[in-house]
């Protein structure tokens, strides 16, 4: 089903993450800083909201036998901490794999969302979101699917993604990798409030790529979707 977006706008809180690019040490060793102009852009009438809404399985029931075995098993040595990514090069790289995870956590998040029946969606996505482009249409539809009782099962994921731009900075802000990412609707199903599904509507693709760029807010802080492309016309 496709979902006419609303302007709506809003400012996104910035929330604390674990995952911090390494803007610190990329101050100390003296890395140019480069003012790039990013600005979010969702087209009204192409994205439909609801091709990136799913459900997240469960992990696994099973768990590991309470048996005492009859000789103690020695302790594992310690896992040596990763060293620290001192190089540009290497800041880069460790900043590309913290965007790309946190987009892969963004679709996570936004499947358990839908599959809830898009309950508490607001306290849930607005961490993802860092400009008010995104939060707006987003936040009109995700509202109204809220309202209509409608949910999902099954999980949209990013198959894989490719680095199409990368920035020291952007003006007022961080680092900025944009991404070129394969998403993957075929198991999500969308259902009413009754439970009758929602049939996808006729030609709508299930497999194709979105345009993103990954906005870092600030050191401590979390990468968020800053722009959201869609191109259901490049099938992946």
């Amino acid at each position: 089903m496709f979902t006419e977006l609303c302007p709506n706008l809003r400012e996104s809180p910035m929330v604390s993450s674990a995952i911090t690019p390494k803007r610190t040490i990329a101050v100390l060793i003296g890395v140019a800083v480069i003012a790039v102009a990013a600005f979010a852009v969702v087209r009204s009438g192409v994205f439909e909201p609801e091709t990136v809404q799913g459900a997240i399985p469960g992990p696994g029931s099973s768990s590991p036998s309470s048996s005492v075995s009859a000789s103690p098993t020695p302790p594992a040595p310690s896992a040596q901490p990763s060293p620290s990514p001192t190089t540009p090069e290497q800041i880069k790289a460790q900043n590309i794999a913290d965007a790309k995870a946190r987009l892969e956590k963004y679709y996570e998040t936004t499947a358990q969302v839908a599959n809830n029946g898009y309950k508490d969606w607001d306290e849930e996505l607005d961490p993802f979101w860092g400009h008010p482009d995104i939060w707006g249409p987003l936040a009109a539809s995700y509202s109204e699917l809220a309202q209509q009782g409608q949910y999902t099962t099954g999980a949209a994921t990013v198959e894989s993604s490719k680095v199409t731009d990368y920035a020291d900075s952007a003006e007022g802000g961080f680092e900025e990798v944009s991404l070129a990412a394969c998403v993957d609707f075929r198991s999500v199903r969308t259902f009413t409030e009754s439970g009758d599904e929602v049939e996808r509507e006729a030609g709508a693709p299930e497999r194709y790529i979105f345009d993103y760029v990954m906005a870092h807010q600030g050191l401590n802080s979390v990468w968020t979707v800053n722009e959201q492309v869609p191109h259901p016309e490049q099938a992946c």
